[in-house]
């Protein structure tokens, strides 16, 4: 009994022992370097977004990222060599599902705040700042997926190699992933775009009066979008057309029930304020609004949300709107992207 009872009391002190030791592992392997992600979409998002921290946005700023591996852990400052390379982008890929080329960025579009990333004591991520000037915002190209910042890594110090791939081809393509046995992750082709503050998804309430022409007085009628719970009114998107302008896609409808399309373009000031206006020969538009910050109370979710109201006439050939809108900022609709380059035809 003592004997047992004495092996018990060993095997309990082992036990604690074992509970209250740290684990150690030594770091095995090579430590490299190397970009996570080649074909990143960047949106610069204006504005507020309750969703995500883009206070980096409104500076007119993003960072490009790189990443070690290889082991537990980073004792040491490690600190990469990099350069743009316009020749990554070559002259024959564009982005695929496209007819678009991948562009290398306008070196008067942005500024790199460093030749070098340094991924700190303890980290595994660093990252060089991007500055955007104002030309890259005043260029409708860079409302779409058009320009590329194209990074290569030169050098690095405190880590042991560059992921550079392994190629199957003797003079390989670096965008051509059946050029290569293992892919290079030594190079990123960093794509940016951008919204304005007022392009979000929202949610859409208000009233229509429509009155039809002469030979068109059916169409005569008015029409109220309000349901009682604001997050079931209609849901429509505000898209950005410039720096300071956004464009809303709607429809209205002739005696048969055919759609007849329409797009109503409001125009910022700094102040919130809107001008209403048409882009078409089709249809005139004109009318006024306006920007409130938490304007629209206890709304969706019981909190105050941002607010565009609206005020405007269409005149359309066969009848004439008068709107009233409400718009509630729902979501600024920003997505995760990548894109795939292909070989031009």
């Amino acid at each position: 009994m003592k004997k047992s009872y004495l092996i018990s009391l060993i095997m309990l002190c082992a036990f604690s022992s074992c509970h209250n030791q740290d684990w150690e592992f030594p770091d095995f392997g090579t430590r490299s370097v190397y970009f996570s992600y080649q074909y990143p979409v960047r949106t610069i998002t204006l504005g507020e977004d309750n969703e995500v921290d883009n206070a980096l946005d409104n500076e007119h700023k993003c960072k490009i990222m790189a990443t070690t591996g290889g082991g537990y852990s980073n004792n040491n400052n490690i600190v990469i060599g990099i350069e743009v390379d316009n020749t990554l982008c070559g002259n024959d890929f564009r982005f695929k599902g496209t007819t678009d080329p991948i562009v290398p960025m306008p070196s008067e579009y942005y500024t790199l705040a460093d030749n070098k990333i340094v991924i700190p004591n303890g980290q595994i991520t660093g990252g060089v700042e991007v500055h955007f000037t104002d030309a890259f915002f005043a260029d409708k190209q860079a409302l779409k997926n058009t320009y590329v910042i194209p990074l290569r890594m030169t050098d690095v110090q405190n880590a042991d190699t560059i992921l550079q791939g392994k190629p199957l081809a003797s003079n390989p393509k670096m965008l051509l992933a059946s050029d290569w046995d293992i892919l290079p992750k030594n190079y990123i082709l960093y794509c940016v775009k951008y919204i304005n503050p007022w392009h979000a998804v929202y949610l859409r309430r208000g009233k229509d009066v429509i009155t039809g022409k002469a030979g068109h007085e059916s169409l005569t009628r008015e029409i109220v979008r309000h349901n009682q719970y604001v997050e079931k009114d209609e849901v429509c998107d505000l898209v950005t057309r410039s720096i300071n302008e956004v464009e809303l896609s709607l429809m209205a409808k002739d005696e048969s029930g055919n759609d007849i399309p329409y797009i109503v373009v409001l125009q910022f000031d700094e102040n919130g304020d809107c001008v209403v206006k048409d882009d078409s020969d089709d249809y005139t538009i004109s009318g006024t609004g306006k920007y409130v910050k938490d304007g629209d109370k206890k709304s969706w979710g019981n909190e105050d949300r941002n607010v565009i109201y609206l005020d405007y006439e269409v005149d359309m050939p066969s009848m004439k709107y008068h709107t009233k809108d409400t718009l509630v900022v729902r979501n600024r609709g920003v997505v995760k992207e990548e894109f795939t380059p292909e070989l031009i035809p």
